[in-house]
């Protein structure tokens, strides 16, 4: 976490050379990594207008908008930044999500499989497209891609919470509970409706 005194330097430095890209982008990671989002909101956006293809300040802009529910804006960064930048992980991965919260599942799935052909070792995007896949009922594609993500982060315990309410809705109990145990032994904050669920079937 950045000191007071270390933010103060950058805002001074800011205000003294209010044309520079740097100084205003350092200014607004600095923000955005304090904590301080709302500044850091204003700060990437005068970068914005400084570059308005400085990418990176695009793709922060979008996932403090994200935050703010501001998802159809945040939409539009991260498809302006795509446009331009189509190797963005973390673009992509942030589309993905924003797909998935307008209800656009097929858009979503693409999002993750597009972050997936840029680096199919992230294990988180392999871990939201099962979220996808669950929710559309795909719940064997679902565990491939789970599986997928245990083998690069295997100690992530929402892998195992996934991997129960995957192996629940095709009826495998044992593997459903013995995965539901893994996650909430980890520290996985577990719906307590799918414990009762569960535990009705021990």
């Amino acid at each position: 976490m950045i000191t007071e005194e270390a933010l103060k330097a950058l805002e001074k430095e800011a205000i003294e050379n209010p044309h520079s890209v740097f100084a205003q982008h350092r200014l607004a990671i600095a923000y955005f990594n304090s904590g301080k989002f709302q500044e850091a909101k204003e700060a990437f956006k005068k970068v914005l207008k400084l570059d308005p293809f400085h990418f990176e300040a695009m793709v922060n802009l979008g996932i403090l908008l994200a935050q703010e529910g501001e998802l159809e804006e945040a939409k539009k960064a991260f498809t302006f930044t795509l446009k331009y930048y189509p190797t963005s992980l973390e673009a992509w991965t942030n589309l993905g999500l924003i797909e998935f919260e307008l209800g656009n599942l097929d858009e979503a799935e693409k999002c993750y499989r597009k972050a997936l052909e840029i680096n199919e070792t992230f294990a988180f995007a392999w871990i939201n497209l099962s979220t996808v896949l669950i929710e559309k009922g795909l719940f064997k594609e679902a565990i491939s891609a789970l599986e997928k993500a245990k083998k690069y982060a295997p100690e992530t315990a929402i892998i195992y919470n996934n991997l129960a309410v995957a192996y629940y809705y095709l009826n495998d109990k044992k593997s459903a509970i013995e995965n539901f145990k893994k996650a909430k032994k980890m520290g996985y904050s577990v719906n307590p409706e799918f414990e009762r669920i569960l535990n009705e079937d021990l």
